[in-house]
């Protein structure tokens, strides 16, 4: 008895279109994608004075945990800083901030690798 070969069912143009934009997909993200930065890296430094517009935020958001505050502006980001702010200069949180679109992160512990200013 003769084996019979069966050809092979071409895929489907939707099944093909599928596969084709999942690979370009993933293609694309890795193409962006940016290194994950170290916080120190990120927030690299020096300390700056506070900008009036990210003290009004913080009025706005009635943080009141933040009466000394200095920050740091971020490397990838420009409009977005570090703070890290103190009522008695011994206990400190971080927060992140981008006073152009009004979001405020925090309170949280420091980052590791960005201790606090000396001498404040």
């Amino acid at each position: 008895m003769p084996v019979q070969r069966t050809r092979p069912r071409p895929l489907s143009l939707s099944f093909r279109f599928c596969l084709m934009l999942f690979v370009l997909t993933l293609w694309t993200d890795t193409s962006y994608a940016q290194p994950e930065l170290s916080p120190s890296e990120q927030y690299p430094g020096p300390w700056i004075e506070v900008p009036q517009d990210i003290r009004d935020l913080l009025a706005l958001r009635k943080v009141s945990a933040c009466s000394a505050a200095v920050g740091r502006q971020s490397s990838r980001n420009p409009s977005e800083y570090l703070l890290y702010c103190t009522q008695d200069e011994r206990h400190w949180t971080s927060w992140r901030v981008q006073p152009a679109t009004h979001k405020l992160q925090g309170p949280g512990r420091l980052f590791e690798g960005i201790p606090a200013p000396n001498g404040y």
